[in-house]
């Protein structure tokens, strides 16, 4: 048996949030050989299922495993048993002092609830999120007042690019460097994560969770939040649209991006 951990957005999905039917077929090819499948996503649980919802209606076999990486390797879940088995929470005091330094940016900040994105209004770089994860939205001037324990994540947001976001990101970081992370999940997307969590802690963890030998896994990803996890497995690809980055990190480079089936390359793992 071997794993498969793949980013969603860029790399595994195109940017119509489907695969193409070649791709659904190896899906299942791999799956019906009793290998498995890992979702790791920045993105919230609550979204990683609607995709998984879209993959089990085009899959003709159930995956052997079927645990996802969400929140950028903060959550790892089970959807057999509906429990988490791995957690990194940012503490609440945190997420004021991060909202704060945000605000005095100007830059749009966000967080989560188990369900919920929280943020403290609707504006341009709102709209342009829930336009591709979409979930439902509560607005609160004070971001830890809608939450009812820590979150796995905040999320820093510029529409014009992840240049306007480097100013806030060094301050985080000198300020609370010894306490998060701050990686880009994509253009214009600045993840911020508890420091002990990344995608490649979490593949560690499940590989040795399902006892499967780090050799046995492979990992592929496109952005900087994917590095961690290319790093850690026993064979990590780019995706052809990746950034320079994670192309230089990774032994593989997938010769078609994600909206020409790439991850088709990533696959032929499975045949062997």
């Amino acid at each position: 048996m071997k794993l498969l951990f793949t980013d969603i957005d860029g790399t595994l999905i195109r940017r119509d949030q489907t695969i193409s039917d070649a791709v659904a077929i190896a899906l299942s090819d791999a799956a019906a050989k009793g290998h498995g499948l890992i979702l790791s996503s920045g993105r919230p649980l609550k979204s990683i299922e609607n995709v998984f919802s879209y993959l089990d209606s085009r899959i003709t076999h159930p995956f052997s495993l079927q645990m996802i990486i969400a929140n950028n390797g903060a959550q790892i879940y089970d959807r057999a048993t509906g429990q988490n088995i791995y957690e990194e929470r940012l503490p609440l005091v945190l997420v004021d002092e991060l909202q704060a330094l945000a605000e005095k940016c100007q830059i749009h900040i966000q967080t989560y609830t188990d369900d919920n994105l929280i943020c403290t209004r609707m504006d341009a770089e709102t709209e342009r999120y829930v336009k591709r994860v979409i979930l439902p939205i509560k607005l609160s001037p004070i971001l830890s007042d809608a939450l009812d324990k820590p979150p796995f994540k905040m999320l820093a947001l510029a529409n014009e690019g992840s240049q306007k976001l480097m100013p806030f990101r060094e301050k985080a970081m000198e300020r609370f460097g010894d306490r998060i992370h701050c990686i880009f999940s994509g253009e214009g997307y600045l993840e911020i994560i508890h420091k002990n969590a990344d995608k490649g802690n979490a593949l560690r963890f499940l590989a040795e969770h399902l006892s499967v030998p780090i050799s046995d896994t492979i990992a592929v990803g496109d952005s900087e939040n994917d590095l961690p996890m290319i790093l850690a497995a026993g064979t990590g690809y780019a995706m052809a649209n990746a950034t320079e980055p994670v192309k230089a990190a990774a032994s593989h480079i997938t010769l078609h991006s994600n909206e020409e089936d790439g991850i088709l390359e990533v696959l032929q793992h499975f045949r062997q």
